[in-house]
């Protein structure tokens, strides 16, 4: 299909406000219980969105981003779709599991078992709408896909304080919020598919059947890398929540969580700019435009430090005071702690984008050992600090397992674009 100048303004409105959102999510709710059922609750519900984004990245398995580079349709969309349901079904079992775990090892209760798996089974229906999304961006409609995304969970946003004032069950209102989640889902794709599908995909029949299983396993092989990377970014990315969850108060975890709510707003920020260029940056590798690629990935590096620059300034004045009116919670105990996780914010953006750029390379294999190891240092050390210095200490931590998946990342890609003009020069 062709994109037209309408349709890309499209794309980068409706995928900003798609960011906006996501964005805005775990905030508007958190503002939400914490006036209507208290801090205990927000803590509890921090920590759901911690586990729902960890369990997602096993529902999503890393192939967004595969699926709309694939410039050479190596895989068919209906490859892609059953490949989805294999995932998402993985996922309920290792939520399952999770909580069972969780329970027996943590004492989790009732309540906080039930409010986690709700918000998880939220994020199931968003890992099956995401593989939608990708295939209209393929189409080069991915306005149609934020849109979809957009809805649905204004949908959400607009029932949970209504249904949590009138019962004031957070578990009880996370159920509504799935039912309505589920239903606009549903509505929403029918009204869309339809219009932008081609012929060959218009039959597509969202069942499994034995045939299917193997060229499923292709797919997951090939991005099982970005899977890695996508599973141990999330866990990297919450560590200091697991931690707090493991060793302090559920109060203690909604405050972290507050101060921490900043952290991705640099990397949706960056997203705005740069998901919309994704195809075009694939078109540009893949035709040999080396130095265009090049020169877009520095343009945007820069795009981020900027971005966080502001960002921490903001912060820096301002911040503390508007986090405590939003959460009806005094955090000026947590400045340092702000002030930490935003600097590390920074980084992750630059990893996220790295990650990204060399997955366009198709150099995803080598994005996993990096994540593997700031990972294993986070198991390693976030608990132990935790009990010896508190929030600060986690959020010192994660500013340097952040500054060295950066480092890593960097690395990794001027080798990879040294060695790739070092051929052409051959040539």
């Amino acid at each position: 299909m062709r994109h037209t100048e309408v349709e890309r303004k499209q794309d980068y409105i409706w995928n900003a406000a798609a960011g906006m959102i996501n964005a805005a999510e775990a905030v508007v709710m958190s503002m939400v219980v914490t006036r209507i059922t208290g801090l205990a609750d927000a803590g509890m519900l921090t920590i759901a969105f911690a586990v729902g984004n960890l369990m997602m990245s096993v529902g999503k398995f890393g192939v967004r981003n595969y699926q709309v580079t694939d410039v050479e349709n190596t895989f068919s969309f209906a490859v892609y779709l059953k490949t989805r349901l294999c995932t998402v079904f993985l996922m309920i079992l290792t939520v399952i599991g999770y909580l069972g775990a969780a329970y027996a090892r943590l004492g989790y209760s009732r309540d906080k078992i039930i409010i986690i798996f709700m918000v998880c089974m939220i994020y199931v229906v968003e890992s099956v709408e995401d593989v939608f999304w990708g295939y209209y961006q393929q189409k080069n409609r991915m306005y149609a896909g934020a849109r979809m995304f957009c809805f649905r969970w204004l949908g959400i946003l607009i029932v949970f304080p209504a249904v949590l004032w009138l019962c004031q069950d957070l578990g009880a209102t996370l159920m509504i919020c799935l039912a309505v989640s589920f239903a606009l889902f549903i509505l929403l794709l029918c009204g869309s598919y339809g219009r932008i599908c081609e012929d060959e995909d218009r039959s597509i029949k969202a069942v499994l059947r034995r045939g299917d299983l193997g060229q499923a396993w292709q797919l997951i092989k090939t991005v099982w890398p970005l899977f890695g990377i996508l599973f141990l970014s999330f866990y990297v990315n919450n560590a200091p929540k697991y931690a707090i969850d493991a060793c302090l108060a559920e109060e203690v975890q909604a405050c972290y969580g507050f101060v921490a709510m900043p952290v991705f707003v640099i990397g949706l920020l960056n997203s705005f700019v740069y998901q919309p260029t994704l195809v075009p940056m694939a078109i540009e590798w893949e035709s040999g435009e080396k130095s265009i690629f090049v020169h877009r990935v520095l343009k945007q590096i820069i795009v981020i430090v900027v971005i966080s620059i502001i960002c921490l300034a903001g912060a820096y004045g301002i911040g503390i005071p508007v986090l405590s009116w939003l959460y009806h919670t005094d955090l000026t105990a947590y400045k340092a702690e702000l002030m930490l996780l935003l600097a590390a914010g920074g980084f992750l953006a630059i990893s996220g984008y790295l990650n990204v750029v060399l997955t366009i390379m198709r150099y995803q294999k080598e994005l996993l050992w990096p994540y593997g190891l700031v990972a294993l240092l986070a198991v390693m050390s976030l608990k132990k600090i935790v009990v010896l210095y508190g929030t600060f200490g986690a959020a010192f931590c994660y500013l340097q397992l952040m500054m060295l998946l950066c480092l890593l990342y960097g690395g990794i890609l001027i080798v990879r674009l040294r060695n790739h003009f070092g051929r052409e020069i051959c040539k």
